[in-house]
């Protein structure tokens, strides 16, 4: 019988593998259930908890600056005893002037600039002046009440009192849902739509009096609302005053147009306690010609009051004209254009007038006309902190043709915080 060499070989390597298997059968498969049972339970694990695979881009080692961590925490926010949420703002600002000639005191009073020939004119001629009266802090506040939240604010300057120099509360009301009460700027006036004055009293031919109201806003629809407001007018009327405003704001941000009226009791104490009738009307534009170019404007007229706008308190509410009582008509404007230079500077020219309608020459010594204008240049580094420089010429006219003149230059620098 022939046999195959290799079949041969692997006979009998495979006989002696046998063999020697054979021979340790039992260990070998009791060491085998183990390493099986050991290997389900690793699967097992490795099923019931998920591996995420996280690649992690390759970084050049060299010239690697790491940037400083940003603190993505939430801003803090104060609560009250009764858990309102409180928001403090404000700012601090100085305010530095030389003023050529013009009025006693700091900031817009060119119904009280001294005319030519008075004898106290040279007291305002060439002088420096320098306050941080008009540095201003609030509190705004928020709370849950059933479905609305009630809102609240408080805010003070220091301007009040002869000289100027005390605690003033600017507005102070509680907000509910389309309700406020309190005192704030009257609804007559349209601050949205004045154009931009470094001067603390703003621009003549607007105003940012704050009168005691109760009012009442609401939507027309999606661009157009709407405020009806009961104030405080003048101290010798009874009854309070109305006032009502639309609000229209354009559509991509262009800018927002105001349409005002006024109705108020004027009442004649000294004239048989007689009442007559007073009322305004007023149009106010903000509108963006250009991405970098702003334009202002506010335009009114108004009857028998001397409270609401900037530079009338001067001038009477009325005058005895024989048996009759007339009131006093005046027309103001403002106007503006701002243009952004760049993200950090922008500047500011814009003019203003007040000017009375000639009832009697028993008015010889009021007002008859007052202007004003300005230029100004805004800058802004950084958020916080904006410096402003502004030059004013004004003019003002009596009904007896006498003038005086404002020019000043101021400088401002302020702290938002």
């Amino acid at each position: 019988m022939k046999f195959n060499s290799a079949k041969t070989v692997l006979i009998v390597s495979l006989t002696t593998l046998t063999t020697f298997t054979h021979a340790n059968q039992n260990s070998e498969l009791e060491q085998l259930r183990a390493e099986v049972n050991e290997l389900r339970q690793m699967l097992q694990t490795q099923k019931a908890t998920p591996i995420i695979s996280v690649q992690v881009p390759h970084v050049p080692t060299a010239n690697v600056i790491t940037p400083p961590e940003k603190n993505t925490q939430a801003i803090f926010k104060w609560q009250s005893k009764s858990g309102a949420d409180v928001n403090l703002y404000g700012f601090v600002r100085a305010d530095a002037a030389y003023q050529f000639e013009g009025a006693k005191g700091m900031f817009n009073r060119i119904n009280g600039v001294l005319l030519e020939g008075d004898p106290d004119k040279k007291s305002t001629e060439d002088r420096l002046d320098s306050t941080v009266n008009a540095s201003r802090i609030g509190l705004d506040f928020n709370t849950a009440v059933g479905e609305k939240t009630l809102k609240g604010k408080i805010e003070i300057d220091f301007r009040g009192g002869a000289n100027k120099d005390n605690a003033r509360l600017r507005h102070v009301y509680l907000n509910y849902d389309r309700w406020l009460i309190g005192q704030t700027t009257s609804t007559f006036l349209s601050t949205e739509t004045a154009p931009e004055m470094l001067d603390s009293n703003t621009a003549l031919g607007g105003g940012t009096n704050r009168n005691p109201m109760v009012r009442y806003s609401g939507p027309i629809n999606t661009s157009t609302s709407y405020f009806l407001s009961l104030e405080k007018g003048n101290d010798e009327n009874r009854l309070p005053l109305l006032a009502s405003k639309l609000k229209h704001e354009f559509a991509t941000d262009k800018g927002v147009m105001t349409a005002r009226g006024l109705v108020q009791e004027v009442r004649l104490r000294n004239e048989n306690d007689e009442t007559k009738m007073g009322w305004g009307a007023a149009l106010g534009l903000r509108y963006k010609i250009t991405p970098s170019l702003l334009f202002n404007s506010n335009y009114s007229h108004v009857s028998g009051d001397n409270k609401l706008l900037l530079a009338t308190s001067d001038n009477v509410r009325h005058i005895q004209n024989g048996d009759d009582v007339e009131l006093i008509d005046f027309d103001a404007f403002q106007m503006g254009l701002t243009y952004q230079f760049n993200e950090k500077l922008r500047g500011t020219i814009g003019h203003g007038a007040l000017i009375y309608e000639d009832k009697d020459v028993i008015t010889k010594d009021a007002n008859k006309k007052l202007q004003q204008s300005w230029a100004n240049l805004m800058f802004k580094p950084n958020k916080p902190l904006t410096f402003g420089v502004e030059y004013v010429y004004g003019e003002r006219n009596t009904v007896s043709q006498q003038v005086g003149k404002d020019k000043r230059i101021e400088m401002m620098a302020k702290y938002e915080f």
